[in-house]
């Protein structure tokens, strides 16, 4: 069976490959923090750190696959022969998809490799197929950080035609940035998602003389890095991935708030790392049935969990969906419009 005969199952049941690794190569081990070369700057606005709850979030990207994704054949291959487009992630016995022979993972090369070729892949060719509209959008490797020993940038952007004849990346709408897994290990993983808050506001008003009394705390360092490099190219939505984690996250309109996922392995399912991935872009892309954050203040408390209710509680009345659990602060709940 082609998973375009039944694309809901298909991303229902598809997880990642596990990626074998080799020892890094010499010359590649530098500490994170000290190879992003990121200080604290008064520029940043982060403050506040918000968990998006990870049931409410596997309930909304359950309901919008039952929703938007066709459980009947599509009459279409699994590989558009014109623009090469495929669904790469196996799913046997039910999907068998021909595997990719990859290499080992030792660089941040390979690591960028596999996540370009399995999920990256497969969620392009299914957001081709569900949105023709969306098919001058790709996912592509960003110049910025071509010299980083640990990290690669991706972009879910337009690609244009200058006049000489070139291509140009425009309308970045979601950026994936990509960490050796032996570079950003599990555990400061787990310190990125958790609810914290940052002294960015006293940092700012701070005198010269009084700056150093404000150092990065804890992984703020790794946040400065994404908020800087999204801030740059005004794209709020974006994804952290080692290939064996991912998060997903996205900014408040005004940079000074984010919310972010809980971490999710490579080969979860209930949702799978397609199904998030793929619901992630479709939000980013403003489609209809995507999430809307919550509005923010500043002021809330933490820890904080909100999750919207979007255009898909109208048709599941789904009560979860509406929920929003909050310690001391005030969310506004946002809903598309029809």
């Amino acid at each position: 069976m082609k998973a375009t005969d039944n694309l809901r199952y298909y991303l229902h049941e598809a997880r990642l490959p596990d990626m074998p690794q080799g020892p890094p190569a010499a010359g590649k081990t530098e500490p994170l923090p000290d190879s992003l070369g990121v200080r604290p700057r008064r520029y940043r606005r982060l403050e506040a750190v918000h968990s998006i709850d990870v049931e409410l979030l596997g309930d909304m990207v359950f309901d919008w696959t039952e929703f938007y994704i066709p459980s009947v054949p599509l009459g279409v291959d699994d590989e558009d022969e014109r623009t090469g487009d495929r669904f790469t992630v196996s799913c046997k016995p039910w999907f068998p998809i021909p595997s990719l022979p990859l290499d080992r993972a030792s660089d941040i090369e390979r690591v960028s490799s596999w996540i370009d070729n399995f999920p990256l892949e497969s969620v392009l060719r299914t957001m081709h197929l569900l949105y023709p509209e969306s098919r001058s959008f790709r996912f592509s490797f960003c110049n910025e950080c071509s010299a980083q020993p640990s990290f690669r940038k991706l972009s879910w952007a337009e690609l244009s035609t200058t006049e000489s004849g070139k291509r140009k990346r425009v309308n970045d709408t979601l950026s994936l940035f990509s960490f050796a897994p032996w570079a950003l290990p599990e555990e400061e993983l787990q310190g990125f998602v958790r609810p914290q808050r940052f002294p960015q506001q006293r940092r700012a008003q701070a005198r010269a003389s009084e700056r150093k009394r404000y150092p990065f705390q804890e992984q703020e360092w790794l946040w400065s890095k994404v908020w800087d490099s999204c801030f740059s190219s005004d794209c709020r939505w974006f994804v952290v991935t080692t290939y064996r984690f991912w998060v997903f996250g996205v900014f408040s309109p005004d940079w000074n708030s984010v919310f972010v996922s809980p971490l999710h392995i490579y080969d979860s399912c209930d949702p799978t790392i397609l199904e998030l991935l793929l619901f992630w872009v479709v939000s980013a892309m403003g489609y209809e049935g995507g999430w809307i954050p919550p509005e923010t203040h500043t002021k809330s408390e933490l820890p904080i969990q909100c999750l919207s209710a979007t255009i898909t509680d109208l048709f599941f009345n789904v009560s979860k969906a509406m929920a929003m659990v909050a310690y001391g602060a005030d969310c506004s709940i946002m809903t598309p419009a029809l």
